[in-house]
């Protein structure tokens, strides 16, 4: 069983949003679409902080997928006490 959630939805203005929560529903991560294209990513723990800038990523990688491996990168974080 996977131990994340996955959404599609529309965000606050007009733009897709994708979230991915903990089995528990805590946001983990999400990535909002860029005006022009492409994503912007915050992933807890790593650039989670409105003082830090947001992860930019082309429209050749799905986002999902990216938001997972940077998790799964960024060990030095306590993101899977949210799990």
């Amino acid at each position: 069983m996977d131990k994340y959630k996955w959404k599609l939805s529309m965000g606050t203005g007009i733009e897709p949003t994708w979230d991915m929560r903990s089995q528990s529903g805590k946001l983990i991560a999400y990535a909002k679409r860029a005006k022009d294209d492409g994503w912007f990513v915050r992933i807890s723990g790593l650039n989670d902080n409105p003082s830090t800038e947001k992860l930019y990523i082309g429209d050749d990688v799905f986002p999902p997928d990216f938001m997972k491996t940077m998790l799964e990168m960024h060990k030095s974080t306590n993101w899977k006490d949210l799990l």
